[in-house]
């Protein structure tokens, strides 16, 4: 199982996807504090996908995801095992290291316009 950290992680290989998903949270948790800082608000009654308050609780969620799936130990291998051709094929998970490498896959496909977004992170 290639769970991509620990002591047998690549030296400068680049982030490991958790650390890579907890970096990007941190990122929108401090733009979202800081918008909260200064007073932005949406008019009651109207909802805002962008109102720091849903965006920091959603930041809260992200994170205790991550770090669920970082303590199943993800079999991130897992994500490049279609055969070839079958780029758009759906993975299905077999166990739950399987199920974690795939819901840490899922979040960070946000991020994939990221410097440090990896290809082999695609689910």
């Amino acid at each position: 199982m290639d769970v991509e950290w620990g002591p047998d992680a690549a030296w400068g290989s680049g982030p490991r996807l958790d650390e890579f998903l907890l970096a990007r949270i941190a990122e929108d948790k401090h733009i979202a504090t800081d918008a909260a800082a200064a007073g932005e608000r949406t008019e009651p009654g109207h909802q805002d996908p962008f109102e720091p308050a849903r965006v920091l609780a959603e930041c809260s969620a992200k994170r205790g995801m991550v770090l669920a799936c970082r303590a199943a130990r993800p079999d991130l291998a897992f994500l490049g095992s279609r055969p070839p051709g079958m780029g758009d094929f759906p993975l299905t998970p077999t166990d739950q290291h399987q199920l974690a490498a795939l819901t840490l896959a899922l979040l960070a496909l946000p991020y994939e316009g990221h410097k440090d977004y990896r290809p082999e992170w695609r689910p």
